[in-house]
């Protein structure tokens, strides 16, 4: 009964995280149209016989043809289901995942997407004393697999103003943990990532170039 229970919970989770990688083609230009959320960065990797197939999902196997389950880590680092099935089961697995397409691309995110990354941008930019007019610098930073922020440094149009890039070069330390999703468990990777962070004078507002009280 406990066997019949373990299977039928992974078989939910299966199609759930089937939905979840769906791939959307998404790039750091572009707003982000449907953000990640903490849980669907949590994929569970699918191993048939210590195999990791690409496209073969749970919904492959009948329920009766599932000799053993065990959830555990694989050599990567992901949390995973091994099933033990037949030499038959698996061969008619990898032939039917051969039709599956599968996204290779992992997707990174800033929590709530890029329209929250402007907003939080906002909140936490100190401008420097005595700063006038309007600026934009271009920072460089890299996203780890794990989200977190590293080696930022300013790429294009730095500021004759050293405390600009240095409160520019602040802020991007001082961001959140990005959310990454990896739909193959052995291409984890790192994401390269630029934005521009744009300084204005405090009271000023800057219409197309021009500047009022």
């Amino acid at each position: 009964m406990k066997k019949v229970l373990l299977i039928s919970l992974l078989i939910v989770q299966s199609c759930i995280v089937f939905a979840q990688n769906c791939c959307v083609n998404d790039t750091i230009v572009r707003e982000i149209q449907f953000p990640l959320t903490e849980r669907d960065t949590e994929t569970v990797f699918f191993y048939f016989n210590n195999e990791w197939i690409r496209g073969a999902s749970l919904d492959m196997v009948s329920t009766e043809s599932i000799q053993k389950v065990e959830i555990k880590n694989d050599e990567y680092g992901n949390r995973a289901a091994f099933l033990t099935v037949s030499p038959e089961i698996l061969a008619q697995i990898k032939e039917d995942a051969q039709r599956v397409y599968v996204c290779d691309d992992a997707r990174c995110e800033f929590p709530g997407g890029n329209g929250k990354l402007k907003e939080w941008i906002n909140e936490n930019i100190r401008i420097p004393e005595g700063f006038k007019g309007s600026e934009t610098v271009y920072v460089k930073f890299t996203v780890q697999p794990d989200g977190s922020i590293s080696d930022p440094s300013i790429f294009r149009q730095p500021s004759k103003n050293e405390a600009v890039n240095q409160e520019a070069l602040r802020l991007v330390n001082a961001l959140p943990n990005f959310r990454v999703k990896y739909y193959i468990p052995h291409l984890k990777k790192s994401f390269a990532y630029y934005i521009p962070i744009t300084f204005r004078e405090p009271g000023v507002i800057f219409i197309r170039g021009d500047e009022s009280k």
